[in-house]
């Protein structure tokens, strides 16, 4: 096995996101929320911005915060005429959407900055800009992309808007005429998150191969017709992707399929709820992708990780998508699976121990023991919606000969036993309920279906929690803690022997 230190990973151990991370989690944001982004908080952005290199050290860049609303207006008035100006060049489908693209954040943006390149400046004694003029310019968009990645580590969202006439907006921000437009940057908390842009979502126009804009010496008259969005022509051999059950958290029940998968990986793609000893075991320099839940973002959607997948395998890549539990078990599978599927990707599946065989071995009770099981069953307890789900088959859960596993169940749990009660299923039903389940940190809770939600409410568990309800469970018993038989003879008034 291949070992190494957490600080390894892409994602550092204080939960900030990494380089990578930052420049995977787009910048081109056109849906803010119009939430205000504290005064000093822009200043230490643009200050830290401020640092950017420059040609000859000559920092060009000349920074306006347009506070004005009148002045905004006129801006905003300038880019809607670029915009239909510019329709004109496209037709039929494609200009169905470049009509239906939202391609600026005017309307929420709460804070408004024009870039200019100051064309004469002094600093820097043109070191550069004798052979290479354009260096100016350039030095600019290095301060942009800085700007732009502070904004991404406080989780805010920069959107780069380039319709419009650079000439009026000059004349609206009364700028000398040596200062030249870089961009008009908008810039506030985003609304939603994507790994894709915009415009790749939509169709727009897809990322293509790294392979297609990297040449040698040499080479490049014989690469430089191959087309973009051609991938096999440039010579790219299509990627692979797998989805590898990463069990419950014990990093000694992954299958040896999976730690193979894991050691061959170019690319890992692992959900918020994978354990970290698990990422241990991945190959040293294979890109790291957390596509869970941080504090500097809001919930990555199941498109954009979809996207990521093929975007990722279109570069050659063997793409490992990294699932707590075993994928094929609420594990959204389904949706990467068809998404693989419809952009030609190969796939393939490493199924993995899932939380309620890993929480039964740990309480070391048969979930189909013989005499009071004949029926295992899985359900959710919370829909897309996060609402308990309208479709539960309420005779199947109240079926006294049935053992029960509810997979999610924090939001809902309350509503789900009362409803089960309601249907004929026994209040003094044996329940436990197991967060972190194989875990050093794993908690249990016995009680019954009747007392199961209340007790689970005041304990307020951290991680991911199951419950598990049904006559087999009397015979549970808590690893090494001997103080939990007394939990079982308080809650269900029975000896874990008896029956």
């Amino acid at each position: 096995m291949t070992d190494r230190k957490t600080s390894d990973h892409n994602q550092q151990q204080d939960g900030r996101a990494s380089l990578e991370q930052l420049v995977r989690w787009r910048r081109d944001v056109r849906r803010f929320r119009p939430d205000p982004v504290p005064d000093e908080l822009i200043d230490r952005l643009l200050r830290l911005a401020d640092l950017a290199p420059s040609v000859g050290n000559s920092q060009p860049w000349r920074i306006v915060n347009v506070r004005s609303a009148e002045t905004r207006t006129t801006i905003i008035k300038n880019f809607q005429m670029a915009r239909d100006r510019s329709a004109e060049a496209y037709a039929g489908d494609q200009a169905d959407l470049y009509n239906r693209l939202k391609l600026s954040g005017f309307d929420a943006a709460p804070v408004h900055l024009a870039v200019f390149c100051d064309r004469s400046a002094l600093q820097g004694h043109g070191l550069g800009r004798q052979t290479m003029p354009e260096t100016l310019d350039h030095s600019c968009a290095c301060m942009v992309t800085v700007l732009w990645l502070a904004a991404r580590e406080a989780g805010l969202g920069l959107g780069w808007v380039s319709i419009i006439d650079p000439a009026e907006v000059s004349k609206a921000l009364d700028a000398p005429a040596d200062w030249k437009l870089v961009g008009y940057l908008l810039l506030g908390w985003p609304e939603e998150e994507h790994l894709d842009p915009e415009l790749q979502r939509y169709g727009w126009q897809p990322r293509t191969p790294f392979e297609t804009r990297y040449f040698e010496a040499g080479s490049i008259a014989e690469r430089a017709g191959v087309q973009a969005d051609e991938p096999k022509a440039s010579g790219v051999p299509m990627g692979t992707v797998t989805l590898v059950g990463a069990g419950p958290g014990d990093p000694e029940l992954l299958t040896l399929k999976a730690l193979k998968a894991l050691q061959s990986a170019d690319a890992v793609l692992f959900d918020d709820l994978v354990a970290k000893p698990i990422l241990e075991f991945v190959r040293p320099g294979a890109r790291m992708i957390d596509v869970g839940k941080r504090g500097y973002r809001t919930s990555c959607k199941q498109p954009d990780i979809n996207a990521t997948m093929v975007s990722l395998a279109r570069e050659g890549l063997k793409v490992v998508r990294l699932k707590s539990g075993d994928p094929l078990i609420f594990g959204r599978a389904g949706e990467e699976i068809e998404a693989c599927r419809s952009a030609g990707i190969p796939i393939s599946i490493v199924p993995g121990v899932t939380s309620a065989q890993g929480a039964a071995a740990s309480l070391k009770v048969s979930l189909t023991n013989r005499d009071h099981a004949r029926r295992l069953q899985f359900i959710t307890a919370h829909d897309r919606r996060g609402h308990l789900p309208e479709d539960i088959d309420w005779s199947a859960v109240a079926d006294s000969a049935a053992t029960t596993v509810i997979y999610m169940p924090k939001r809902t749990l309350a509503e789900l036993t009362d409803v089960a009660l309601v249907h004929g299923l026994d209040p003094n039903t044996p329940t436990i309920a197991v967060a972190n389940a194989t875990r050093p940190d794993e908690q249990v809770f016995i009680a019954t279906l009747a007392t199961i939600a209340a007790e689970l409410h005041a304990a307020h568990p951290d991680g991911p929690v199951l419950v598990m309800v049904g006559e087999a469970l009397r015979y549970a018993t808590v690893r090494d803690v001997s103080e939990q038989a007394d939990a079982i003879v308080a809650a269900l008034d029975v000896m874990p022997g008896q029956s």
